[in-house]
């Protein structure tokens, strides 16, 4: 069981995100007559996690709560609620929430926002005349998790004279730092060859003053997930 958990995070992108969207509660309230409405009260929250390889819980993580926030749309015309399309609609106009804004969901995540059973919920309602408003409650969750070669994405690439400190070895090996490639980390201006600094960039620390590496790559880490960026040219980590 061990080997295969290994091998599955081996294996597994560099960086990945997963959106969570459990729903709270639903429920309906009176409405001036010929109304039909759906109101969205939406809790967000976002997570980053760093996942050593083969590790069985996160060795960092960074949580951000965005609050709650509603909005209410009315429905002139029930039918399109009983179409196949039904999930999308709530989603989109639930984006002009600014935390579902600030999740920057992509194309193919617009559906989970919006829970599986809340569509027969909606349509249930609107098939009992007008006059409703239909209200649910809903979380969503963003969950960004990486592991040491994410990490390793997120420092820069070492160009000579690019830092004050104006290092041409890797502090690791001694060897040039222009001979391969080579990062600059994150959090303090020391840089090493990749290849050497593979073996280290799991403690999450520069290996010449612990400087912490992590959260300072935060915001690259999120950018590159975003951009679903593959892990090229990056040592293999075990």
């Amino acid at each position: 069981m061990a080997a295969n958990r290994s091998r599955r995070a081996t294996t597994a992108p560099p960086i990945q995100h997963r959106i969570n969207v459990p729903t709270i509660c639903f429920k309906e309230e009176a409405a001036p007559a010929g109304q039909f409405a759906v109101r969205v009260v939406c809790y967000v929250t976002a997570s980053i996690q760093f996942w050593r390889l083969g590790a069985y819980r996160p060795h960092e993580s960074d949580m951000e709560s965005f609050g709650a926030s509603t909005t209410t749309f009315l429905v002139a015309d029930p039918a399109p609620l009983r179409s196949a399309a039904l999930p999308a609609a709530p989603a989109r106009d639930a984006a002009v929430l600014p935390q579902i804004r600030s999740l920057r969901l992509r194309e193919d995540e617009w559906n989970a926002v919006v829970p599986e059973d809340v569509v027969p919920e909606i349509v249930g309602a609107a098939g009992r005349g007008t006059g409703f408003t239909f209200c649910f409650h809903m979380g969503v969750h963003r969950r960004v998790i990486h592991d040491e070669r994410g990490l390793l994405m997120a420092c820069k690439e070492w160009r000579l004279a690019s830092t004050a400190l104006g290092e041409k070895d890797c502090g690791i090996c001694l060897d040039g730092l222009e001979r391969e490639s080579a990062a600059q980390m994150t959090g303090c201006e020391h840089a090493f060859h990749r290849r050497c600094i593979s073996e280290w960039i799991s403690k999450a620390t520069c290996p010449m003053c612990r400087h912490d590496v992590w959260r300072p790559a935060l915001p690259e880490i999120l950018e590159l997930s975003f951009a679903g960026a593959p892990a090229q040219g990056m040592p293999d980590i075990k």
